[in-house]
């Protein structure tokens, strides 16, 4: 019998540690004027809590060329937190898109949250929640869940192409998500002969080079993920200045691994995403985006957009 309470001495108070911060929300305007609200998590060890500068910038890069770079493909992102380039992609007409974070509850329901609030605000009604999933995932993990659920909508997307003729169910002809969709299920239909092991044609990796110790991980996912003519869009700003060279080492990873590099944009921004962080103001502003592909070799030379 415990006379003197030393179990209670020993329980932390109600109000020991500080509470989470509540969830916030952040509202991105696309350069059609669309807007798109997201939600982000109170906090998070992965920091998916930010809505980092690659990914508002990756989803520009998308919508500058949508029919070359996005429309009627199939999509994945990595780390992708609240998903913007993910409901931007299937705003523009991807055919199909697999968003993706580390495999938390609250994370993989607050994308989901994503995706059902974009749907709301896009016509028709559905048209999004139909091309968009949400799944936990951890980088270098064998990717058959990832390719298990492309293949899955593929068949769902044969079935109703049977059925209707469209492969998206009738849609009404004068509205603007109609047409996307219309050209989405064409662009599938003319990929038919491409399944390739149903690889997806666009991956999506925005700020997270900063995690140095997973490049590899990340580079073992593109090699298992990506077709033989897909992209990877890697987009980031080295937020810790005096690590920008650690950032970089990601791509040497890629070239050892047999994927080329290409540079593809750089954008200064007005002020850091982060106020009073220490390191050079100049990179902190900065932005690059590089798109990472498959290397030519004499069997089968990478193409891409």
């Amino acid at each position: 019998m415990d006379d003197y309470g030393t179990a209670a001495l020993m329980e932390d108070p109600d109000d020991f540690y500080p509470p989470s911060p509540p969830p916030t929300k952040q509202v991105f305007t696309m350069q059609s004027g669309r807007a798109v609200t997201l939600h982000l998590v109170g906090h998070s060890p992965t920091e998916a809590h930010h809505l980092w500068n690659g990914a508002k910038f990756i989803s520009d890069y998308l919508e500058d060329d949508p029919a070359g770079r996005v429309r009627g493909k199939a999509v994945l992102e990595l780390g992708a937190a609240a998903g913007l380039p993910s409901l931007a992609a299937a705003v523009l007409g991807a055919r199909r898109v697999v968003m993706t974070d580390f495999p938390d509850p609250d994370l993989v329901a607050n994308m989901q949250k994503n995706i059902d609030e974009c749907d709301a605000a896009v016509e028709p009604r559905g048209s999004v929640a139909a091309r968009v999933h949400a799944m936990g995932f951890v980088w270098g993990a064998d990717p058959a869940p990832l390719l298990a659920r492309l293949a899955a909508d593929a068949s769902s997307d044969e079935d109703a192409g049977a059925g209707t003729g469209a492969g998206t169910g009738a849609v009404p002809p004068a509205s603007e998500a109609a047409s996307v969709a219309v050209a989405a299920a064409a662009a599938g239909e003319e990929q038919e002969g491409h399944k390739e092991e149903q690889r997806f044609d666009v991956l999506v990796l925005a700020d997270l080079l900063f995690r140095h110790s997973e490049h590899g991980a990340l580079v073992k996912t593109i090699k298992e993920t990506m077709a033989r003519d897909g992209a990877a869009y890697v987009f980031f700003t080295s937020y810790r200045p005096w690590k920008q060279d650690l950032d970089m080492r990601f791509f040497d990873v890629a070239r050892d691994a047999g994927l080329s590099v290409e540079q593809v944009s750089e954008r200064k921004l007005e002020k850091p995403l982060f106020d009073n962080d220490p390191g050079d103001l100049d990179v902190q502003k900065t932005v690059k985006g590089f798109v990472v592909r498959w290397a030519d070799d004499d069997d089968d030379a990478a193409t891409g957009p």
